[in-house]
């Protein structure tokens, strides 16, 4: 049984600055040596600790990688730290002096590595359970495999909706819409029916429309993502098809 030191320790061993959260407070904490990461929800979400708490239990019980909760307190989760490096910030990396339409190898890793976790969560929960705000910052990676991080939008639902939300993500990072984030997109859609078994080609270009819609609320560019998103319903871009196998 580990001793978890109180939220106050916790608070005064801060290090580091916070990290990006829009509805919580989340902070790595050393306290006698060990390290934390320390999930502090607020207001209403409160009542969501208990949620994403039983979502990284019965993840770590199937094996799917997400980091170790270690204590359940009033409104607040202690983790143990993932090392790694955000996804979002090797996505940046790898498309910012990108050449071509196409992907490169390390493009194609980074998209497989990102799918065989989602096709891993899902299948752990029999496709019953979307993790919710399926975006590249909630992921990170490390060595050779993507972590899931933030379940506090986790429901029984649609898991469709969680990869329209990938695919969505990485196609409004800017520069948004470029042929290679497509292709990065494509590639998503095309390794997760692979891998997940699923054969939902279809359904897949309105999950991401509707991705882009949601995302383009909190956007400065929100105009030109809805303009993008009328393209996809129109099917001037096309993410997955029954090629796609």
């Amino acid at each position: 049984m580990v001793d978890i030191p109180s939220l106050d320790s916790l608070e005064k061993g801060r290090t580091g600055p916070m990290f990006q959260s829009k509805k919580n407070r989340v902070f790595r904490s050393t306290v006698a040596g060990e390290s934390y990461v320390v999930k502090v929800y607020r207001g209403e979400w409160r009542e969501r600790a208990a949620v994403e708490h039983g979502v990284l239990m019965q993840c770590i019980e199937k094996g799917v990688p997400v980091p170790e909760p270690l204590a359940l307190l009033p409104g607040v989760i202690v983790m143990a730290p993932v090392e790694g490096r955000v996804a979002g910030d090797v996505f940046d990396c790898l498309f910012a002096t990108c050449k071509g339409d196409g992907l490169g190898s390390e493009q194609e890793r980074l998209a497989d590595q990102l799918v065989r976790w989602l096709a891993g969560f899902h299948k752990a929960f029999d496709f019953r359970m979307a993790r919710g705000d399926t975006i590249l910052r909630n992921f990170m990676i490390a060595g050779q495999e993507a972590v899931g991080l933030d379940f506090e939008e986790a429901a029984r639902g649609d898991t469709i909706s969680d990869l329209g939300e990938l695919c969505a993500s990485s196609l409004i990072m800017d520069p948004v819409f470029t042929p290679p984030k497509v292709a990065f997109a494509r590639r998503l859609a095309e390794r997760y029916w692979a891998v997940s078994g699923q054969r939902r080609m279809g359904e897949l270009d309105g999950a991401v429309s509707a991705a882009i819609r949601h995302y383009a609320q909190f956007r400065p560019n929100g105009q030109a993502l809805l303009a993008h998103a009328n393209r996809i319903e129109r099917g001037e871009v096309v993410i997955s098809s029954s090629e796609d196998l």
